[in-house]
C-alpha cells in the first residue's frame, strides 16, 4: 500500500473521478468555489456554500476526507486519527446550529460525556481527580484531594472572566475597539492577552498539585503551561465546561455524512489529487494543478492547506513583507498515538474506563512532564487514554460486535522520528515501536494488567505519520502553536489575493469546534449570511 493511502479509494472510484474530471473539462466547467483540502474547516464552509446553491469542487491529497478527523480501518476496527471529544454540540450551540442549518441535526447527533467527570486526572500519588462541568464542583474535587489548596477561586474567576469577554467580542475586531472599548468592556482580556497559564498560576499562588490537575489536559493544546496562551486555555476549559461530547455514530459517520451532503448538493469531491501548483496572475489566483496532471479553475479559491506550504506554491514574491511576517509562525507540536482494537469480550468498565477520558500524570507539573516528553522519557511524562467505543452509543460502524477501541497518546517531538526516518525505514519503525510499547506497558502497569491478552489490532502513529497522511508540516496538530504570540496575531481568512481565502487551523482556531467556527465565519464573510449569533454563555 503506497504512502498517503489508507486504501479507502478503490481503483474503480479513481477511474470514475477521472471520468468526471474529463466531462467537466469538456463542458468548460468553472466552479464558484474551489477548495484545496477536505479538513473539517473546509468541509464546514463548503457544505454551507453548496447548501446555498454555489458550485463547489474540493481537492484532497489523501483518499478520505476529514483531515485530523478522518477515520482509517484495520481488520474491522475503525480509528479516528486524532479527535477524541469536542464541545459546542448542545442545542443552540455552534456545532448544533451549523448542522441544523443543513438539516442534519437529527441525523448527526452527539452523546454527552459523564457529567461527574468528563476527564479523570490520575496524579503521581495515585489520586483520581474528576473534571466536572460545574467549576464549583471542580474546586471541591481538587480541595478534597489536596486539602489546603490555595488560589483556586482567583484562578477560576479569571478564567471565567476571560471566557465571557472573549465571547462578547464583535465578529470583526479593529484596533480602535481595543483602544476605545478595551479597558472598559474587556479589562481581563486586555490584562492577560499576552499571559501564559503559568503566569496566572504564579499570580494566583496555585500549588503544584492543583496545577497538575488543571493542566493535565495540556495535551489537548500541545503546549505546557509555561508556553500556553491563557486565552486558548480559557477557551478549552470553558468549552468543555459547557459539555464534552462525542458523535453518537463516531467521527467516521460525522465526516461521511458531511461528504454525502456535499455530493448530494452537487459538489464534486476529488481524492488523491494533491495540489502541486497554485498560479497567481495580476493579483488573483488563476488556477491550480495537481500531481496527476489535472488543472482546475474557479472564481474563488479556499485553501485548507497549511498557509506556509501554500505560499511556497504560489511564490513568496506575491506576498508583501508585512504579510510574509504573518506567515512565519511556529508550528504546534504533536505526539505518539497507539490505536488498539480489542477482542470481543473485553470490558473497559472493569478497569475504571468508561464515558470519560483518562489523563495519567507520571510526575508533578506539566512543564516538567513536557521536558520529559522532549527527551522521549516516557516513564516520566503523561499518558492519555481514550475509549471511543464507550463514548458514542452506536458502535456498529467502528468495531466488530462486542469489540472495543482504546487509544493511547502522549507528547513527543517531531525531530527524533524524522531523523530516524531519514536514516532508514527500519530505524523509524524501531523507534516508533519502542515508544508505543512503553505507552502500552505503562497502561498495563497502572490500569489494565492483562491488556496485551486482548489486543487484536495495534497501529502506531507519530508526528511523521501525521505529516505523511495529513500534509501537516512537522506533524503539527494545531497549525500555528497556541502560545500568546499566536493568540493575538493568528492569521485570518484574508490574503493578498481577492479571490483566495485561508480556511484551516492556522487561520482560525483548531479542534472540531474551532474549525467549525472558522468555516462558518468564512461563509458569513463570503455571503453576508449570519447563521449563528453567539452570546456570553458561548
Amino acid at each position: 500500500m503506497k504512502r498517503f493511502s489508507s486504501g479507502a479509494l478503490t481503483g474503480e472510484q479513481k477511474e470514475l473521478q477521472d471520468e468526471l474530471y474529463q466531462e467537466c473539462q469538456d463542458a468548460g466547467m468553472e466552479y464558484d468555489y474551489l477548495f484545496i483540502g477536505m479538513g473539517n474547516a473546509t468541509l464546514t464552509c463548503a457544505s454551507l456554500l453548496s447548501n446555498k446553491g454555489y458550485k463547489v469542487c474540493m481537492l484532497e491529497a489523501h483518499d478520505v476526507a476529514g483531515g485530523y478527523a478522518h477515520t482509517f480501518e484495520r481488520n474491522g476496527y475503525h480509528f479516528c486519527a486524532q479527535v477524541h471529544y469536542i464541545w459546542g454540540c448542545g442545542e443552540g450551540e455552534r456545532v448544533y446550529e451549523f448542522l441544523k442549518h443543513l438539516g442534519l441535526e437529527k441525523d448527526i447527533t452527539f452523546e454527552l460525556f459523564d457529567e461527574t467527570g468528563y476527564d479523570h486526572m490520575i496524579m503521581p500519588d495515585g489520586k483520581r481527580v474528576k473534571i466536572p462541568y460545574d467549576w464549583t464542583q471542580l474546586k471541591k474535587n481538587i480541595e478534597e484531594a489536596y486539602p489546603g489548596t490555595t488560589g483556586l477561586d482567583a484562578f477560576l474567576k479569571i478564567v471565567e472572566a476571560l471566557r465571557k469577554e472573549m465571547a462578547a467580542l464583535p465578529r470583526k475586531i479593529h484596533w480602535w475597539d481595543y483602544l476605545l472599548k478595551g479597558p472598559l468592556y474587556y479589562p481581563t482580556l486586555m490584562r492577560y492577552k499576552n499571559a501564559t497559564v503559568q503566569d496566572l498560576f504564579d499570580t494566583c499562588g496555585v500549588p503544584i498539585e492543583a496545577q497538575t490537575v488543571l493542566t493535565a489536559q495540556a495535551g489537548d493544546l500541545m503546549l505546557p503551561p509555561n508556553k500556553l496562551s491563557m486565552l486558548f486555555y480559557a477557551g478549552l476549559l470553558g468549552g468543555y465546561g459547557r459539555g464534552a461530547y462525542a458523535p453518537t455514530k463516531h467521527f467516521k459517520y460525522y465526516i461521511e455524512r458531511l461528504s454525502k451532503f456535499l455530493t448530494d448538493h452537487g459538489a464534486e469531491l476529488y481524492f488523491q489529487e494533491k495540489v502541486t501548483a497554485i498560479s497567481a496572475n495580476n493579483g488573483s489566483i488563476s488556477g491550480v494543478s495537481t500531481a496527476s496532471g489535472k488543472t482546475f479553475t474557479a472564481k474563488n479559491y479556499i485553501c485548507g492547506m497549511d498557509p506556509q506550504k501554500a505560499a511556497e506554491l504560489i511564490g513568496w514574491q506575491h506576498f508583501g513583507n508585512n504579510y510574509q511576517d504573518k506567515l512565519k509562525y511556529e508550528y504546534s507540536g504533536n505526539g505518539v498515538v497507539v490505536y488498539l482494537g480489542l477482542k470481543p469480550g473485553f470490558d473497559p468498565a472493569k478497569y475504571g474506563l468508561g464515558n470519560h477520558n483518562t489523563w495519567h500524570c507520571l510526575d508533578w507539573g506539566m512543564n516538567t512532564m513536557w521536558e520529559a516528553g522532549e527527551r522521549l522519557d516516557i516513564d516520566k511524562t503523561w499518558v492519555f487514554i481514550s475509549t471511543p467505543t464507550m463514548h458514542g452509543t452506536d458502535n456498529t460502524n467502528v468495531a466488530p460486535e462486542g469489540g472495543h477501541i482504546i487509544e493511547l497518546a502522549t507528547y513527543a517531538p517531531y525531530a527524533p522520528f524524522k531523523q530516524a526516518a531519514d536514516q532508514s525505514y527500519q530505524d523509524y519503525q524501531a523507534l516508533k515501536q519502542e515508544i508505543g510499547e512503553k505507552l502500552i506497558d505503562l497502561v498495563v502497569k497502572y490500569h489494565i494488567p492483562d491488556l496485551k491478552d486482548h489486543i487484536a489490532v495495534k497501529i502506531l502513529g507519530s508526528p511523521t505519520t501525521s505529516e505523511d497522511f495529513c500534509e501537516s508540516p512537522y506533524g503539527n496538530a494545531y497549525g500555528a502553536e497556541l502560545s500568546p504570540k499566536y493568540a493575538a496575531s493568528r492569521l485570518k481568512a484574508d490574503t493578498p489575493f481577492a479571490n483566495l481565502h485561508w480556511c484551516n487551523a492556522s487561520s482560525g482556531s483548531p479542534s472540531i469546534y474551532g474549525t467549525v467556527y472558522t468555516g462558518m465565519e468564512l461563509y458569513t464573510d463570503l455571503t453576508g449570511e449570519i447563521i449563528f449569533t453567539k452570546n456570553e454563555s458561548q
